[in-house]
């Protein structure tokens, strides 16, 4: 996972002069700087580090400033006559970036409605958990950005449209303590030779994010479950932050058949184990293979060792350089999604390392839960294939070596999302896991996960599916532990585009298919470098650039 909803993005101030014809490369460089501007955190995750310590100005004055700003970027992008077909693709990427976060900061509101979009801007992690400049002046910019939280939280409570859904208000509260947590052992662990002054100032930070926490915690009371966002809406989200225009009818469609092929795939498989048993039954076996607790984390970095090799040997893509994505337990803060990669910034002066976060179980459920919660050898293999090898961090290394800023800069959910699931079926398919069916289910039970993401994004934001019903979906459908059902359902009602796992990668693999059509003797090395080549620039624009076409359904 790279963000919780899209990476927020918007102008600072005042309205743009007029670019000069054919001047696009001006107009790229004061939109980049603009968005930026208003998202310092997202600056300095990649590598950024003059916004160190910045936090963005969201009181309403500013947010109507930066919507006023934003329509005009899009007014000037979509005027502007690119020369070349990269500017071509850089000018569509950042209309979309532009019309992605009028949508949000302005028709979806994020700001005033969503609790948890106030934590992205206390990016504390990127100040210890890489050692990008000496420890005197990150802890400098940690003591920043402490100094102004007492003062942003109070801002973000003061907007806040109240009530808010329950399942925001929850989340979020955890996200607050976590940070908490981060803050007072983590950060004072690894900043431990920071200058004095510190101490306080990690103390400033722990007491507003608890008292925070409080204040999320008073609004249980009055909290709802009015968290859909509707049909009208559901749509524009789609179109305005990914590009990507379809009905509901066809949504549904897509949904529902993927859902279907992959839960014949799976019965199909598991007859192969054990033609007299029941297809749940068969899964829950393979699931029985599961590491010990205390072997998840090496299990996790052998697979990712093996996949490295294999990428190699089996020329699926392009591994540039000799870096690899170090594992760790996901930080207490961030442990929402089971699983994540948090890769080093491209812009980066120096190479730092990236991180393979798995989260252990919560302590606060049940021994048989906890359980439950440990990862089965084969789910753990694709979640290590869609995390590193050849998933999130392949992108990443392949899109350090672009030249484009922009594509260095943007990150579209679709693609990133759908590139990664893409990886898992096709890694299957080229041999790994030795083509058993017990790799079959391990790969199916990931693709069954998304599937009924999109289907739960539909039904909760369109349909009026409650939580309850979204988790018994996931028990059922997609053979999830019923804390990793829960923590799914709940994630649904406030990223309605987790939908763009499916979505992604349906486009994808048919973009393959149109690939190797038009390349009759291509390879798939050849089409996976062409893809990558685009960064995670969004899948219209890619598609555009690579078949110079629309077609992507």
């Amino acid at each position: 996972m790279r963000r919780l909803l899209v990476i927020l993005a918007a102008c600072g101030g005042a309205q743009a002069p007029a670019t000069p014809a054919g001047n696009f490369a001006s107009l790229r460089d004061r939109v980049l700087a603009d968005l930026f501007r208003v998202n310092p955190s997202n600056a300095v995750g990649l590598g950024f580090h003059d916004h160190d310590g910045e936090m963005p100005d969201m009181a309403q004055p500013a947010i109507d400033g930066y919507l006023t700003a934003l329509h005009a970027d899009r007014k000037e992008l979509e005027a502007v006559v690119p020369g070349t077909p990269l500017e071509r693709e850089e000018r569509d990427t950042l209309i979309i970036a532009v019309r992605g976060n009028i949508f949000s900061l302005g028709d979806f509101d994020v700001r005033h409605r969503n609790p948890m979009e106030v934590a992205g801007d206390f990016n504390l992690d990127a100040y210890v958990m890489r050692d990008y400049a000496p420890v005197a002046t990150r802890a400098a910019a940690v003591m920043k950005v402490c100094s102004a939280s007492a003062a942003h939280l109070e801002q973000s409570r003061a907007g806040m449209k109240l009530p808010i859904p329950k399942p925001w208000v929850e989340t979020a509260a955890g996200m607050f303590k976590g940070l908490a947590e981060f803050a007072d052992k983590d950060v004072r662990a690894e900043l431990k030779d920071a200058p004095a002054e510190l101490g306080p100032a990690l103390d400033a930070c722990k007491t507003a994010f608890l008292a925070h926490a409080r204040w999320l915690a008073d609004q249980l009371p009055s909290a709802t479950e009015d968290y859909a966002l509707g049909k009208a809406k559901f749509l524009e989200m789609l179109e305005e932050t990914q590009g990507i225009k379809l009905d509901l009818a066809t949504l549904d469609k897509l949904a529902h058949d993927d859902l279907d092929r992959n839960t014949r795939a799976l019965e199909a498989a598991a007859h192969e184990i054990d033609p007299n048993k029941p297809a749940g039954d068969v899964v829950a076996d393979v699931f029985r293979d599961r590491p010990t607790p205390d072997a998840v984390l090496a299990t996790a970095e052998q697979q990712a060792t093996e996949l490295r090799q294999f990428l190699i040997d089996h020329h699926i893509v392009s591994v540039p350089g000799n870096d690899v994505a170090l594992v760790r337990p996901t930080p207490s803060f961030a442990r929402w999604n089971a699983a994540s990669l948090s890769g080093a910034g491209p812009f980066e002066p120096k190479p730092l390392p990236s991180f393979y976060y798995i989260s252990p179980p919560d302590p606060a459920w049940t021994p048989e839960v906890q359980a439950a919660y440990i990862p089965p050898r084969m789910t753990l293999l694709f979640t290590t294939i869609h995390e590193v090898y050849p998933g999130h961090f392949i992108h990443a290394v392949h899109l350090k070596r672009l030249e484009s800023q922009v594509e260095k800069s943007l990150w579209s959910y679709t693609t990133g999302e759908g590139w990664a699931h893409y990886t898992e079926e096709m890694m299957y398919d080229e041999g790994v896991g030795g083509h058993t069916p017990q790799a079959h289910v391990g790969q199916l039970a990931e693709a069954l996960l998304r599937n009924v993401r999109f289907v739960v994004a539909l039904g909760e934001h369109t349909g009026g599916m409650s939580v309850h019903d979204a988790e018994t979906l996931f028990v059922t459908r997609a053979f999830l532990d019923p804390g990793n059902a829960k923590q799914q359902a709940v994630r649904g009602t406030f990223d309605p585009m987790y939908l763009a796992y499916t979505v992604g990668k349906l486009a994808i693999l048919k973009m393959r298919t149109d690939w190797k059509v038009a390349h009759p003797n291509g390879t798939l090395q050849e089409f996976h470098d062409a893809f990558l080549a685009h960064g995670a620039a969004p899948l219209p624009v890619i598609r555009r650039a690579l078949l110079d076409d629309d077609a992507l359904f």
